[in-house]
């Protein structure tokens, strides 16, 4: 992903340093907010497939009751009626399959603050690993954190900093409101028995509860279509139950700035869905 995390890294960099002034968190705030505006056009479209859908919602449970068993004839029955009406029932699917790649790009952007936030080339990176003494697979994370919050910098260490033509100031300060440190993650409360950490778990439930509320929200044609026997529906439907566990998962063992982007993401998304559905869809009866 890193011919992807390098022009969003440019983006990030500038909200951090010139809109966010230096505030981690609302930097993530405002990257998001840009991701979402990005998507804008791909939400609309699946917004309107779903209404469009529930819309058709009658006419498919009477093909349902006409093709009985038939499944070959259902599906060949839908599809005349989604190409009647011009729908295409996955096209709701194509901004969540975006997100992914683009929540990818977003870790590796919170794994390696140095690189995308700092710009420091590969070989500063490595003298400041060996600098810090740290040994073996060590993340950029930790390099960042020993320098930003290691206290321990001696004359010495300042003038090798020097050499590197790296000053402390260009160090990436995660810290978002006193006490969360966007760039540990939450399991690391718990692993390291550091109970500083413990308001980071409050991120990982957020991200569960928001991704809960976003699908209730944004999923109308679910809550009232409980019973459809479309194979292609109940797949969708568990895919949606098991989603949220998989976020909480995700949030917890992460960097807990992920777990912030995807909570603020989802926020996002209710109020972008519900200003679609006044807005840029207009409701027809009959």
């Amino acid at each position: 992903m890193g011919f992807l995390a390098q022009p969003f890294g440019v983006v990030m960099k500038f909200l951090f340093e010139n809109l966010a002034f230096g505030n981690y968190g609302l930097a993530i705030i405002l990257f998001t907010l840009f991701v979402r505006i990005l998507l804008f056009p791909l939400t609309l479209k699946q917004q309107k497939s779903m209404a469009m859908t529930q819309a058709l919602q009658p006419e498919l449970d009477a093909l349902r009751r006409n093709c009985g068993d038939d499944r070959d004839m259902l599906m060949q029955e839908q599809q005349k009626l989604y190409a009647k009406y011009n729908v295409n029932p996955m096209s709701g699917c194509l901004p969540m399959l975006i997100q992914f790649p683009i929540l990818l790009v977003v870790y590796n952007i919170i794994r390696e603050p140095l690189t995308y936030i700092a710009e420091f080339s590969s070989e500063v990176i490595t003298g400041l690993k060996e600098l810090a003494g740290l040994a073996g697979n060590v993340s950029e994370l930790q390099i960042n954190s020993f320098f930003l919050h290691g206290g321990n910098i001696t004359g010495e260490i300042s003038a090798r900093l020097a050499e590197l033509g790296v000053q402390s100031s260009e160090f990436v300060n995660m810290t978002f409101l006193k006490f969360f440190d966007l760039g540990v993650a939450p399991w690391q409360c718990i692993s390291e028995k550091n109970w500083s950490y413990a308001p980071l778990l409050l991120i990982p439930l957020l991200t569960l509860l928001t991704q809960y509320m976003m699908q209730w929200i944004t999923s109308p044609t679910r809550k009232k279509d409980k019973k459809n026997d479309d194979p292609s529906a109940r797949s969708m439907n568990m895919m949606m139950k098991f989603m949220p566990l998989m976020t909480f998962f995700i949030a917890f063992t992460t960097p807990a700035g992920l777990g912030f982007y995807w909570t603020v993401g989802n926020i996002l998304s209710m109020g972008q869905t519900v200003l679609i559905n006044k807005v840029f869809i207009k409701k027809k009866e009959g």
